[in-house]
């Protein structure tokens, strides 16, 4: 039975994955979170984590050298310079510090395709797309390195139960404050019961190693999205339908629209924020605080956008994807099969025992899930 370390278990889409691995059979999950704050929700639901920092070398054997694989979904916080480090060392640490020959899956982000805004010819990258491509480049390396086999998996937006954007498109339904343009795009949604899926169909040795896009299967249009969160939670479907953009641009405008891009501020902004990544702490620290001001005045802006019937920006991006994982069962059939009962509030709480960090050498970790704090 394959040990599965899940980094990030105390994340947003870590914390789901592992709610719904821990009801799959034939694997041992091994939860890591940095400490027992962060493992709290997932010990109330009576699953045992370990605890510790994988991005430091001291700690990283003790939490995956009995581990056959590692799913890296954690995401590295502070500065932009300090996260690249962060997840650099996690990704190092993870080839380096498993069993050897164990499986690495690295979530990865559609971000690095760049600006998903329809009709444009340039597709530039934020920061963050592009900080996320560089830990592909790590994750390649380090496989090349090491013998071991990766997966890179670019998630597009995640849904699920626990998840925000299921959360804020069931909170528009049941307010009755549904806006939807009238071309139905393609989204690059992907449900929690479909990155399982992927997961297991890896673990069990029946996809080849590479980078995939892993979105829902067959892909959803976002009103199949909002049809499926109106069943799931028994409230009625009302949107309101706008007009959408129009035909796309001539090439020759859309040429134009890109040199004007190139020269705008956005791009500037984006140069800068690359360069502040770089410099000292205390400058990448200002870096840090101009992005957190221009993430508010965006979610400003979607509440003033939401209040005058004009739907969000997102359900209109163009869609991404060419590489997924074959054989992988519809979404459908996957939701069916994922009994999403009890995973924010379970039946019957109970708490587990508490794994405290290994602290000897990686020939005793096998015995880490006896040893309690």
């Amino acid at each position: 039975m394959p040990k599965v370390a899940v980094l990030g278990a105390n994340g947003q889409v870590g914390a789901e994955l592992c709610l719904l691995l821990a009801r799959t059979p034939d694997i041992e999950l091994v939860p890591i979170a940095r400490n027992r704050s962060g493992s709290t929700f997932l010990r109330w639901h009576g699953i045992r984590c370990r605890h510790g920092r994988p991005a430091v070398a001291e700690e990283a054997p003790g939490l995956l050298a009995d581990c056959d694989v590692v799913v890296n979904s954690a995401l590295a916080s502070g500065t932009p310079a300090r996260m690249r480090r962060t997840e650099d060392a996690m990704v190092t640490n993870a080839f380096a510090c498993s069993r050897p020959g164990a499986t690495i899956l690295h979530f990865s982000t559609q971000n690095v395709y760049g600006d998903p805004t329809p009709d444009r010819m340039i597709r530039w990258r934020s920061l963050y797309g592009r900080a996320k491509l560089a830990t592909e480049a790590q994750v390649h390396s380090q496989a090349r390195r090491t013998g071991k086999p990766a997966y890179i998996l670019r998630l597009g937006h995640v849904c699920g139960a626990l998840q925000q954007i299921s959360n804020n498109i069931r909170q528009e339904i049941s307010e009755h404050r549904v806006v939807l343009p009238e071309r139905d795009m393609d989204s690059n949604t992907v449900y929690t019961a479909t990155i399982v899926d992927a997961l297991l169909n890896i673990i069990r040795g029946k996809v080849r190693p590479g980078t995939y896009d892993l979105m829902n299967v067959p892909q959803w249009k976002w009103r199949a999205v909002y049809d499926y969160e109106a069943r799931s939670t028994g409230y009625e479907l009302n949107p309101i339908i706008v007009a959408s953009p129009g035909p796309a641009t001539p090439v020759l405008r859309r040429v134009i629209r890109g040199m004007a891009d190139l020269a705008g501020a956005s791009f500037a902004r984006q140069l800068a924020a690359t360069a502040l990544a770089r410099l000292p702490p205390a400058l990448s620290e200002r870096g840090q605080a101009w992005w957190y001001r221009k993430r508010a005045r965006s979610e400003i802006a979607d509440i003033l956008r939401a209040a005058t019937s004009t739907y969000a920006d997102h359900l209109a991006w163009r869609s991404n994807g060419s590489v997924f994982i074959p054989s992988l069962m519809s979404t459908e059939l996957a939701l069916a099969h994922s009994d999403a009962t009890g995973l924010a509030i379970p039946e019957v709480a109970k708490w587990s025992e508490d794994l405290r960090l290994a602290d000897v050498a990686a020939a005793g970790v096998t015995t880490a899930w006896e040893r309690t704090s």
